[in-house]
């Protein structure tokens, strides 16, 4: 399978993607693609920068069998995978060979489940969501479309985190919560109540802040 990468930041996302991506040996990854000029016909770990999305469909060096998004902000890997599903592209979901997912959870297209995840029963995740490293989600959660878990996050039983959501480092979230739409959990804290959409919470007691940086989303 020829698989495409759009971002091509070696020392984030794009670099846990390939990292990934190199325990399967029928995965070949052949080109990267994305809006930093300064990238543009570079190499990253011997792999070429095209440029844009706009040019994969002009891409004719080798056929891509499917495509990745490794980019962690919500918004911007929301808005370009519906981009590259109008072009009509396959969407590769990738799973770390170290996560351990239960056979009843389900896990939609575009995805990212890294390294030491653990996903128990009866989870459903949507597409385009991270699940970063070492992150839990426990039975029975349901996740939207483009959240991202960062690495230790925990999420107990029952819990519901709406679309573009963004679960910081080491939080905890207790049984039976909802997390609203484009809701930012900092990192360390622990949700004991539900939290309307669009707000950030912060500090040791997870108060309600302000409005986030996601909150024009669609």
């Amino acid at each position: 399978m020829n698989v495409a990468i759009v971002g091509a930041r070696a020392d984030g996302h794009a670099g846990s993607i390939l990292d990934a991506l190199s325990y399967f040996k029928n995965i070949n990854v052949v080109a990267f693609f994305d809006n930093s000029t300064n990238k543009l016909n570079k190499k990253v770990h011997g792999i070429p920068v095209i440029g844009n999305i706009d040019k994969i469909l002009e891409f004719g060096d080798v056929k891509i069998d499917a495509i990745h998004v490794a980019i962690g902000d919500n918004k911007a890997r929301f808005d370009i995978y519906r981009k590259l599903e109008l072009m009509g592209l396959q969407l590769l979901t990738i799973i770390h060979p170290s996560a351990i997912t239960s056979r009843s959870a389900k896990i939609g297209e575009g995805c990212f489940i890294g390294a030491n995840v653990v996903i128990q029963n009866n989870v459903f995740i949507d597409d385009y969501s991270i699940i970063n490293t070492g992150a839990i989600i426990e039975h029975d959660n349901v996740i939207g479309k483009a959240v991202h878990l960062a690495p230790s996050s925990c999420t107990a039983g029952r819990v519901i985190i709406k679309d573009l959501a963004f679960i910081g480092i080491g939080a905890l979230i207790v049984p039976d919560i909802t997390i609203g739409y484009s809701v930012f959990v900092n990192a360390g804290v622990v949700v004991k109540k539900n939290v309307e959409d669009g707000l950030k919470m912060v500090g040791y007691s997870a108060k309600a802040h302000s409005k986030n940086i996601y909150l024009d989303s669609p």
